[in-house]
């Protein structure tokens, strides 16, 4: 079978002067903030309009997503219906990135903050040769191991729970040919609702996701979210109450279940941010 439908995050695999895959999460994060950026070009899908670019810094070759938007609004109309206190932010992504760190999520690419033509912007790293989670569903495409995709559909689905993403659309949700699952775009997440958007969400949890949600304390994420504005004190008191509410479900659930019904162990990929990229 062609492979060209894998062709939809990454329509391009650049010729590399160094082997990326042995790059750290800092250095990919370095690489971002630092390469030099070639013509934007259109992104094909988004709400917010993304671009593409090349980057280069001389060694290494790579596309990377461009994401400027910044967008408050009282009130805003939106497919899921009217939304008060609207906020469509650059920074969200790079605060989800650094909470998947923390967590060791190990399915969120690098994000960084960086300016752009004199914006300021998010700067994500582009995963080549994948597809969306959308393309797998129109085509009706079954992972070859049911168990491990739906394990790692537990995992994104407490991150979404946790960091109030109110977009997490197919869109979203890209896939390697290797079928490991990554999540990008967060703008329209960390709300500061205390409630969990979707609580039905919550049927299993890789053990180290819950090991480290417990661990996550405010001083650390007033230290990288909000001290660099990418998140505000309202923003981080939904995250953490949304996070006690995570962790209340499960205890629950392992209390009437068991640990065995609940719990798994999802195999991680070198740092907390992956590699192989």
């Amino acid at each position: 079978m062609a492979t060209r439908w894998w062709l939809v995050a990454g329509l391009a695999v650049w010729p590399l002067f160094a082997d990326r895959q042995n790059l750290s999460c800092a250095e990919m994060e370095a690489f971002l903030r630092e390469a030099k950026i070639g013509v934007q070009r259109d992104m094909p899908k988004g709400v917010t309009v993304p671009k593409r670019a090349t980057l280069d810094n001389g060694s290494i070759k790579h596309d990377a997503s461009i994401q400027p938007v910044n967008i408050q609004k009282a009130s805003y109309q939106t497919q899921r219906g009217t939304e008060l206190n609207f906020r469509d932010f650059y920074g969200f992504n790079v605060a989800g990135y650094e909470v998947a760190k923390l967590l060791d999520m190990n399915m969120v690419p690098p994000y960084v903050e960086r300016k752009v033509g004199g914006n300021s912007a998010s700067m994500s790293w582009m995963i080549d040769d994948a597809m969306m989670e959308l393309d797998r569903v129109q085509k009706k495409m079954n992972p070859p191991d049911l168990e491990s995709w739906n394990r790692q559909m537990y995992a994104a689905r407490v991150f979404t729970q946790l960091i109030g993403n109110v977009d997490d659309n197919l869109t979203n949700f890209l896939i390697t040919k290797d079928w490991q699952l990554w999540l990008i775009d967060f703008s329209r997440a960390f709300r500061s609702m205390k409630t969990l958007p979707n609580a039905k969400n919550l049927v299993q949890c890789d053990r180290k996701l819950l090991a480290n949600l417990r661990k996550l304390d405010r001083k650390t994420l007033e230290e990288k979210l909000v001290k660099p504005r990418y998140i505000n004190k309202m923003e981080l008191d939904g995250l953490m109450a949304r996070r006690d509410k995570i962790v209340e479900v499960f205890d629950k659930e392992i209390a009437q279940k068991g640990e065995a019904a609940v719990l798994f162990d999802l195999p991680r990929i070198g740092e907390a941010c992956g590699t192989g990229l």
